[in-house]
């Protein structure tokens, strides 16, 4: 088993990660925020530390032999991908023609892969993981302004249904 401190940091870590992540969206206002990236990061931590640690704590399971029982936190790690698959494809919309939510649903998708990342001390792949995730969200705004890339402008758009009902 970890030692209670690695516990707490990496639990904690997650805990930052997520808010880190969470508050780029809801600065954004977009479908999910603090508290869904948070609890993401922080599921998926526990769950990975679970898989890889915790099952050798349980004391009901040292009866078995070491050729009876196996760990494989890969199982578990390819369930949490799953799961948060179904919860991004709650926040995914489609609106008269318009898919909404794409990029959030990914973005929970990636910060369960950065708590199962730090629930086995991966933190040098978890920082790397923030930066990418930084640079591809900012990187359309910064790609618009640079005259490189045009997206319709939302608000405007937002504007012209509602002035034609």
């Amino acid at each position: 088993m970890l030692p209670y401190r690695e516990i707490i940091f990496r639990m904690v870590a997650s805990l930052v990660v997520g808010l880190i992540i969470g508050y780029e969206r809801s600065r954004h206002q977009k479908p999910a925020g603090l508290r869904t990236y948070a609890l993401v990061c922080i599921g998926s931590a526990l769950f990975m530390i679970i898989s890889a640690y915790g099952l050798q704590a349980v004391p009901n399971l040292s009866f078995l032999s070491a050729d009876s029982f196996r760990m494989d936190p890969g199982r578990v790690a390819a369930q949490i991908v799953t799961g948060i698959g179904f919860l991004g494809a709650g926040v995914i919309w489609k609106d008269r023609g318009t898919v909404r939510g794409l990029t959030t649903a990914a973005n929970l998708w990636v910060t369960a892969g950065m708590g199962m990342a730090l629930g086995l001390g991966l933190y040098f792949l978890t920082l790397v993981s923030v930066v990418c995730i930084f640079i591809a969200l900012y990187s359309t705004p910064a790609l618009c302004r640079l005259g490189l890339l045009k997206y319709r402008d939302e608000d405007r758009q937002k504007k012209i249904i509602i002035d034609n009902y």
